[in-house]
C-alpha cells in the first residue's frame, strides 16, 4: 500500500531505478530529482555508474536529477562521464549542465578541461556556455 509518507515514495522510486522496464527507470530518476531525494544520491550514482544500463535517455534523466539535488557527492562521477568520450554525447552534454549547476572547483574544472579539449563539438558547446553563463553555485 502507497502511503503518502515523504521518505516510503522516495523508496519506492529509489526500488524503481532497478526495475527492467527503461520507462519505469526513467521516471522514477525524473521524480527523485523533483523531490531533490538527496537519499537517491547513491543509487542514482550507481545508475550512472552503469550507464543508465545502456538506455542513454535513464542515464540521461540520472545525470538531470544528480543536477538538480545539488550535492558535491555527485561531482566526481559526474566529471567522470563528462570527460568519457565512449558515452552518448547527450548524456555527457547532460553531466555538463548538472555540473554547472552543482558548482564548486572540481566541476569547474572538469567543465574547463571539457569545454577546451573534447573531441565532440556538443560537449566543447556546452561545457563552455556552462561556464559563460556563470551558473556554478558552488564557486
Amino acid at each position: 500500500m502507497l502511503s503518502d509518507d515523504r521518505s516510503d515514495l522516495t523508496d519506492k522510486y529509489i526500488a524503481a531505478l532497478r526495475h527492467p522496464q527503461p520507462e519505469t527507470r526513467l521516471r522514477a530518476a525524473w521524480m527523485l530529482g523533483r523531490m531533490r531525494a538527496k537519499r537517491a544520491i547513491s543509487a542514482l550514482v550507481a545508475l550512472v555508474i552503469a550507464r543508465g544500463d545502456h538506455d542513454p535517455y535513464v542515464l540521461s534523466a540520472a545525470l538531470r536529477s544528480l543536477g538538480q539535488i545539488g550535492d558535491q557527492q555527485a561531482v566526481p562521477v559526474l566529471a567522470d562521464l563528462l570527460n568519457d568520450s565512449t558515452a552518448p554525447f547527450m548524456a555527457r552534454v547532460e553531466a555538463a549542465h548538472a555540473l554547472a549547476t552543482i558548482g564548486g572547483t572540481e566541476a569547474e574544472t572538469a567543465l574547463e578541461w571539457a569545454a577546451q579539449h573534447d573531441t565532440n563539438e556538443r560537449v566543447r558547446h556546452a561545457a563552455a556556455q556552462r561556464l559563460s553563463k556563470d551558473t556554478l553555485t558552488g564557486s
